[in-house]
């Protein structure tokens, strides 16, 4: 899409709305739409869904060579390469589709893509159709396929439905793949062709995107899902360069880069990407490496029903408020979190969304015909609509602002009720939250999205996502900061974040700004790691699984067959492998250990296991203020002692709030009692003289980002002699290396660096080092070059009484007040 009508429209004419077309002008680029087409199966029938691509080799992001590479698989996996050209090239027209083998020869008889499509219609008219009537929900398309600059990964469709659809087999489309077309064909739209993990990252040279195995990515705990990596800048630039990407992506992974890189190439921001971005974000929660997950907020649809591991609550409030009419064939739908149901027209007409709101408050809830939208997921923000009883969400405040003050557009609202109305879900909760512009906000939004949410226990795997986090427990720390409505789902959504004594003081080295010490029996932050896993099945019997309670074993538990054939098991999700134990039976292993089974169902295709795992907040762990100023723990027994008995729960350097997150100190002021401490006692009880501190009750939280899942260890790799480090880093077989970060917040801010220089310095040969600037402003992450190093050392005496000179020769021993003896290195680079 970049480069396209579309794109242009929206980025730099800056419109919004469209009804037939989209507006040109003489000075845009690339105002030949190009169009690509994949083929899907929708509510029984094949269709076709329009990609923009556009050619410019100039850019980076665009495609090259004039042509899009498609990569369809045999079922042995062997990679073939198609090549769909945009323009007349040689003997190659517009729309050829080439075969090429895996020797690199092509066909002779090309294949046209659009042979096969029988819905066919003009580009720029079906496309402001279907945009603007919203005919299918496009963030279905999530799980399906994969679209990367210049590249279109469609492994699963072209493994499973092209050879049928170039034959125009359609009774082989329909049969052979029948548990894709069952999901299909009872309207649940565009369903996952494939539950497997894809893991696409982007090389060394530009757009060549590869896929990796999902095993060398171990903190990723997701099913059936679709990953990207790119080599980018800060998000606000990644958002600018892929918001066309994100409704194909379920997560886009962004390798991070030096802060200090600047890019006047991103546009500035303006409120037309307020859709885009507000379902962007940075999420610590799976943090793979030095890579920031990039997540877009999908509706990720099931096969007509409820997940039985992921709800069991079709008896409660809601559904029986709703009274659903389920219909096989359908063309209207009710989403109610991640299930997408099919219903009949009179009941999608029936349901009330006013009424819906009045009874369950906090619940998210919208049309965009044909779907009904409910989302009740713990951790959506709400706010109140001015002049209304509504309480409405990021997602859905535009449709209740048509609906109630007949506002039709954002700008419409924004022109009413000012920008912070759009951009301060996150404010409203946090009154002294003083920088509530875009970028800030959107930040602090999702890192409280990303929180260890304090719920109901029974309500732990109520609310699973695949891969999430839940307090443990209430605890005495834990505040009500969004007072619970009793009408029998927003309890649910009782926001309670805990509330500790902070202290604003360094301590024992730990000085810098991202850095927090936690006392050792403050149980706050514990949490409960969830993880939902699949296993796909192949028997021809019963199949039977018993559950081992174990908790100190990594089987998870045994599938017995009682069947003629062998039973075949596939893991559909990571961390998770089969053992077979006979042709009959086979033995689940998971990787995390202790866990616990909470819940599994099973079915004749398909087991779904809910596992728990216990984490105790330990060193490395992440907390974030309501400021959204993320931190480090650090776990101590004992803590410094203020006004003789106030032993802390939290120390923050002080230095870390003076940059823009000084409403912390106003939170601690006027809702957390704040006091200067008069009299400080080190751990040992000893007093401190002079010293003095701040210390406040503060809300913090934990972060989805635990040190369990992130830690390294040392292997046998290629050392390079000069820095003593691995050559290479994990990722290519290497070990890991001490960058600068480790150098000065670990090592210098520890104290290490102190005890070096008393033991080599103070107490040793004195000298001092003198060295080219140049080398200390080495980027992080930037190659290191080799050079000699040639050593002079000019010995110097400086003279405070000219009498001792005669008596060097006799008395080598000087005192110190009358000779000192200075040795200068000088270093030069050869």
């Amino acid at each position: 899409m970049i480069g396209s009508r579309l794109d242009l429209a929206i980025r730099h004419r800056q419109e919004t709305r469209f009804k037939v077309g989209f507006p040109s002008s003489e000075n845009d680029t690339f105002q030949d739409v190009d169009i690509g087409r994949g083929f899907f199966i929708i509510l029984g029938s094949l269709r076709h869904l329009p990609y923009f691509y556009t050619n410019d080799p100039t850019q980076m992001h665009l495609a090259k060579e004039n042509c899009v590479r498609v990569f369809t698989y045999d079922s042995m996996d062997r990679g073939k390469k198609l090549s769909y050209f945009f323009q007349d090239y040689q003997t190659k027209k517009r729309g050829d589709l080439l075969m090429a083998s895996n020797n690199g020869k092509e066909s002779l008889t090309p294949k046209s893509f659009f042979d096969f499509c029988p819905h066919e219609t003009a580009s720029s008219t079906y496309m402001a159709y279907v945009y603007h009537q919203t005919l299918f929900d496009i963030d279905a398309l999530s799980n399906k396929m994969v679209m990367s600059p210049g590249h279109l990964f469609t492994k699963w469709f072209a493994k499973y439905l092209y050879g049928p659809l170039r034959d125009g087999d359609w009774s082989c489309v329909k049969t052979k793949y029948a548990w894709v077309v069952k999901s299909i064909e009872t309207g649940s739209l565009l369903h996952v062709l494939s539950r497997k993990t894809d893991y696409f990252k982007e090389g060394k040279s530009v757009v060549k995107m590869t896929n990796t195995t999902k095993e060398s990515h171990r903190e990723i705990g997701a099913n059936g899902q679709v990953f990207v990596e790119k080599a980018m800048g800060c998000y606000r630039e990644v958002n600018m360069q892929t918001y066309p990407l994100n409704p194909y992506l379920t997560y886009m992974l962004v390798r991070q880069m030096s802060s200090k890189v600047k890019s006047n190439v991103v546009p500035p921001y303006h409120w037309s990407y307020l859709g885009f971005l507000c379902i962007s974000g940075c999420f610590e929660t799976k943090n793979v490496g030095r890579t920031t997950m990039m997540v877009r907020d999908t509706v990720v649809s099931t096969c007509n029903v409820l997940d039985p591991v992921f709800h069991d609550a079709t008896k409660a409030s809601l559904w029986q408020y709703l009274n659903l009419e389920p219909e096989q064939t359908s063309d209207y739908f009710v989403v109610v979190n991640e299930a997408c149901i099919p219903v009949t027209e009179a009941c999608y007409q029936s349901v009330d969304l006013e009424g819906l709101k009045r009874t369950f408050r906090l619940v998210e809830c919208y049309e965009k015909l044909p779907f009904i939208h409910i989302r009740y997921k713990a951790g959506i923000l709400f706010k109140q609509i001015p002049g209304t009883n509504v309480w409405a969400s990021p997602q859905d405040l535009q449709f209740w602002c048509r609906r109630l003050l007949q506002l039709e557009t954002i700008d419409d609202a924004i022109t009413q009720f000012g920008n912070d109305f759009v951009t301060s879900f996150h404010v409203d909760l946090n009154p002294f939250f003083n920088h509530n512009y875009f970028p800030k906000n959107i930040l602090a939004f999702n890192a409280l999205k990303n929180a260890v949410l304090a719920t109901d226990p029974r309500f732990h795997y109520y609310f699973l996502d695949g891969l999430s986090a839940y307090a443990r427990r209430l605890t005495p720390y834990h505040h009500t900061l969004m007072e619970p409505v009793n009408d029998g789902i927003s309890p649910h959504f009782a926001l309670k974040i805990p509330q500790v004594m902070v202290a604003y003081m360094s301590f024992q080295g730990c000085t810098q700004e991202d850095s927090i010490v936690c006392r050792k029996d403050v149980d706050a932050f514990d949490s409960c790691r969830f993880y939902t896993i699949r296993v796909k099945l192949e028997a021809d019997g019963l199949v039977r699984f018993i559950p081992r309670q174990d908790y100190a074993s990594s089987i998870v538990g045994t599938l017995i067959h009682y069947g003629d054939l062998p039973l075949v098991v596939e893991p559909c999700s990571t961390h998770v492998r089969a053992e077979h134990i006979t042709s009959q039976s086979v033995q689940l292993v998971f990787s995390k250990m202790p866990f616990r089974v909470t819940k599994y169902y099973l079915t004749s295709h398909l087991l779904s296991i809910c596992i728990a795992t216990d984490h105790s907040t330990n060193t490395g762990d992440k907390l974030c203020s309501f400021h959204s100023q993320k931190g480090v723990l650090r776990i101590m027994d004992k803590l410094p002692v203020l006004d003789g008995t106030v032993e802390p729960d939290l120390l923050v350097n002080p230095y870390g709030l003076f940059r823009m997150t000084f409403g912390q100190i106003l939170e601690g002021i006027f809702w957390g009692n704040a006091k200067d401490a008069t009299t400080v006692c080190n751990t040992d009880g000893q007093l401190i003289p002079g010293a003095s501190a701040l210390y406040a009750s503060t809300l913090y939280f934990a972060i989805m980002f635990l040190s369990i899942e992130h830690i390294y260890y040392p292997k046998e790799c290629v050392i390079d002699k000069i820095t003593g480090q691995a050559s290479k880093g994990r990722s290519r077989g290497g070990g890991m290396r001490l960058g600068n970060m480790e150098l000065f917040n670990g090592m210098q801010g520890n104290g290490m660096r102190s005890v070096q220089e008393e033991k080599c310095y103070e107490h040793g040969d004195r000298t001092i080092s003198v060295v080219p600037k140049s080398s200390g402003l080495v980027q992080e992450d930037a190659r290191i070059f080799k050079c000699e190093f040639v050593f002079e050392i000019e010995p110097n005496a400086t003279l405070k009484n000219p009498e001792v000179l005669a008596q060097l020769s006799e008395e080598p021993a000087l005192k110190r007040n009358e000779l000192s003896f200075k040795e200068t290195l000088k270093v030069h680079a050869v």
